[in-house]
């Protein structure tokens, strides 16, 4: 995630968003095609959307890196005890299968490995959680014994054992007996762990791949493929091509959004970057009519499409000032986008229809027009006068604390740095420091939260309940986990 780093109260003023490698220097005004402009702007955005949701454990990166097995070829490689290939391929689809609730996969696929090698400790790990999500006391008590002699004395033992003393209190939800059990361990860093899955980096497991593909071939519907393409690990030609052909049809903003994010780059054949700049460009024109009051739209259309780091023009301003007076940044719910994606994903049979509704519903604010804007007020600066650099600041301020108003940590972030730079402009230094106070606030909140892992431990209610809560408000989620107090109750959790 690229954040800010925080070194004071006497940070320079300038803008945290690495710029695309191939972006111009120059102050030319010049129109950039709008789809195939973003991909510096996924270095600033993705890995911040949604960043406590990692994907499931021992699952390949989707959008917006996850927890998989090439995010730990980066990071540490080392497993529990060195293993056969097999064993670790078999504990990995265990893990999976484990992580979204298909208890029969994964005890299926353990019964292999511990076969192979009885005393695999990632393998009696993921029994244990097994036995712990099942509500079954005796046998977890059982795998947590054997977990012991194979890993004794390990973190990840202990905060098993207190989650399964926590979990018998009627009414404590996994969220809350997880977080309960963490603080209580001293907050353990698990992000180098051996036992957690994805420790050892493996090859891709062809049964995900084919397992969405048979989703697909079963797809009847329009809308269960849109989503189906949207929450698929990468794009081939014919998703590609299918989104594409959605775009003229669609009537939610969020969808031309994520659409829009999932097409970027090299997902569509070179002979088709033409159609799809017009058909994108005009169904922004159509949606932005149609939605008058959604300040994130108005964005888009007005600078989407504009060369980053250029100076605004006095039109521009002009038309910024109206903008930044609208009274919403968007008009549709994250949370209602998610738990929609959700159902069609689980009608349609979709592996994974949590974790793919995630995906396709955080690729709906990948949008370029705030960074854009971002951009262009360092090249504007220098341009104005001091009463023209006031304004410009008010207006930053303004679309700032719109997008401050928003569920997501991308959002929030950039509204954050928003009014910062607005603040700073209008000269304003109680509301600047407060924005740096909130930055900071949520960037050791952040680096908190990731010692837990808690995307890669297979258990199914758990991340359920993280990613119910998070499409909710993440932000808030974040800090009041790192806080140790405990969030809003998701609905329909099972105790």
């Amino acid at each position: 995630m690229r954040l800010p780093q925080p070194s004071g109260d006497e940070r320079p003023m300038k803008d945290p968003t690495p710029a695309p490698p191939s972006s111009p220097t120059g102050p030319s005004h010049r129109r950039k095609p709008l789809l195939f402009g973003l991909g510096g702007m996924v270095v600033a955005l993705a890995a911040a959307a949604f960043v406590l949701w990692g994907g499931r454990p021992g699952a390949h990166s989707r959008a917006g890196e996850g927890h998989g097995h090439d995010h730990e070829a980066k990071g540490p490689q080392s497993a529990a005890l060195p293993a056969p290939v097999e064993v670790l391929r078999h504990t990995d689809r265990a893990a999976r299968a484990a992580a979204t609730g298909d208890a029969a996969t994964a005890r299926a696929a353990l019964a292999e490995a511990l076969k192979l090698a009885p005393e695999h400790a990632p393998a009696l790990f993921v029994q244990a959680c097994l036995a712990l999500e099942a509500g079954n006391d005796a046998e977890a008590g059982d795998a947590l014994e054997k977990l012991e002699d194979a890993a004794p004395g390990s973190r990840e033992l202990k905060l098993l054992q207190r989650l399964r003393e926590l979990r018998r209190t009627p009414g404590t939800s996994w969220q809350q007996a997880f977080r309960e059990a963490w603080v209580a361990l001293g907050r353990p860093d698990f992000q180098k762990s051996r036992l957690l899955p994805g420790a050892t980096p493996l090859p891709p497991d062809p049964t995900d791949a084919e397992a969405e593909q048979a989703a697909w071939k079963r797809a009847t519907s329009d809308e269960a493929k849109l989503m189906l393409a949207l929450g698929a690990r990468k794009l081939d030609a014919e998703k590609g091509l299918f989104l594409l052909s959605q775009v003229p049809k669609l009537e939610d903003p969020a969808l031309y959004l994520a659409v829009m994010d999932a097409l970027r780059g090299d997902a569509l054949p070179e002979s088709s970057h033409a159609e799809a700049r017009k058909v994108f460009h005009d169904t922004l024109v159509k949606l932005a009519a149609a939605h008058p009051r959604s300040m994130q739209l108005q964005l888009l259309l007005l600078l989407g499409d504009t060369e980053q780091g250029s100076v605004l023009s006095a039109a521009e301003l002009a038309a910024l000032e109206k903008l930044a007076a609208l009274p919403a940044w968007r008009e549709n719910s994250f949370a209602d986008l998610y738990q929609h994606a959700r159902k069609v994903l689980k009608d349609a049979g979709a592996p994974d229809a949590s974790a793919m509704a995630m995906t396709a519903a955080a690729r709906s604010v990948m949008e370029r027009g705030s960074w854009v804007l971002r951009t262009r007020n360092v090249g504007t600066r220098g341009e104005l006068p001091p009463e023209g650099v006031k304004r410009l600041g008010r207006i930053n301020r303004d679309i700032g604390s719109r997008m401050l108003e928003q569920p997501t940590l991308a959002e929030r972030m950039n509204g954050l740095q928003l009014i910062r730079a607005g603040t700073q402009d209008m000269e304003e230094e109680i509301g600047r420091k407060l924005a740096l106070a909130q930055i900071e606030a949520l960037e050791a909140a952040i680096k908190e939260f990731q010692k837990t892992e808690l995307a890669r431990w297979p258990l199914h209610s758990l991340t359920e309940e993280l990613l119910e809560l998070t499409t909710r408000d993440e932000p808030a989620y974040l800090l009041s986990f790192a806080a140790g107090a405990q969030p809003a109750r998701a609905s329909g959790e099972q105790h």
